[in-house]
């Protein structure tokens, strides 16, 4: 099968690999698509702290079963089922957890091997292209958990590159009120169609302390005191995007939070359930969610690809297969 393997940062390679053996537990699943993520490219340029090289990148999948008909997206993560966390319904904060496209080979191939239960069923009417959106907009739903943003509340979101995007769809979904604060004039511009869609709002200055919950979607130290400063007496602000080391910040408190999704509060990963409503989701508001799709692209285009992300100028781009 063809695959783009990562063998180190900056080294991509395209070759042909052996089709996975699944274990009794799993699936053989052929790639339909695979949306590229930031962390994709961050893994490419820099490595991250639970890659395993060499790896086939890619965890936003659609696929469909070698064995069976239908279409499912794959929760990304493959936890133990067993410990307090999991037992409670946080799996995506299992000890034991192994990710897809860091601790196992992701979807940049045309076949991967996944367990069973972590299929979630795609409907007929919603295209794979826009499908494989599901797992980033189901860590958004994560992130409105964990603040528990309600109906009619006013949610602040930092940042409007693709995640701060599917967070304010989320944030709509469930009757909130999304508002989006971007410096970058060109961002806002490669938005506007889709913001008119879903009706998110942009940020006014002149309304400090005026939101129920703030959400940071872009990894910079200033939105934490800036959030925090638009927040109403008893708002809420969710860590989403981790801050990177050397910030004034002290990175690694602030990376427990995110990581481990401490109070007040973190938000990492997703669960299969969020899964579940993302795929509802986008089923939904499709045309929208179209719009958010910078390119379809093939494997030998993913490194450009992750360029241009790393750019911060792009939306999403999806390989087909």
């Amino acid at each position: 099968m063809k695959s783009l393997v990562l063998e180190s940062p900056g080294v991509l390679k395209l070759t042909d690999m052996q089709v996975p053996e699944p274990e009794p537990h799993e699936r053989l699943l052929r790639v339909t698509h695979c949306a590229v993520c930031r962390t994709d490219a961050k893994m490419w340029s820099q490595g991250h702290r639970d890659l395993r090289l060499p790896r086939i990148l890619g965890h936003e999948v659609c696929v469909v079963p070698s064995d069976s008909s239908g279409r499912f997206v794959v929760w990304p993560g493959t936890a133990c089922g067993t410990c307090e966390y999991c037992r409670k319904g946080f799996e995506n904060l299992c000890s034991a957890m192994e990710i897809l496209g860091f601790h196992r080979h992701g979807g940049f191939a045309e076949y991967l091997a996944a367990p069973a239960d972590s299929l979630v069923p795609v409907p007929p009417e919603l295209p794979g292209a826009i499908a494989c959106l599901a797992e980033p907009l189901a860590c958004t739903l994560n992130a409105l958990d964990r603040v528990g943003a309600a109906p009619g509340e006013r949610l602040l979101i930092y940042g409007a590159g693709p995640v701060g995007l599917l967070m304010a769809l989320a944030a709509r979904s469930r009757g909130a009120l999304p508002f989006l604060h971007e410096i970058n004039a060109e961002k806002l511009a490669r938005s506007h169609d889709f913001r008119g869609q879903i009706g998110a709002e942009l940020h006014r200055e002149d309304r400090p302390g005026d939101y129920d919950v703030a959400v940071n979607a872009a990894p910079a130290w200033e939105t934490l005191g800036a959030g925090l400063r638009n927040l109403a007496a008893g708002g809420r602000f969710c860590v989403f995007s981790g801050f990177p080391a050397g910030d004034p910040v002290p990175a690694g408190l602030i990376n427990e939070i995110h990581y481990r999704q401490l109070v007040v509060s973190g938000a990492y990963g997703c669960t299969r359930d969020q899964m579940r409503e993302a795929v509802g989701i986008l089923c939904a508001f499709r045309e929208a969610a179209q719009r958010l799709i910078e390119d379809t692209i093939g494997l030998p285009r993913v490194a450009d690809a992750f360029s241009s992300i790393l750019s911060g100028m792009v939306l999403k781009f999806v390989v087909a297969l």
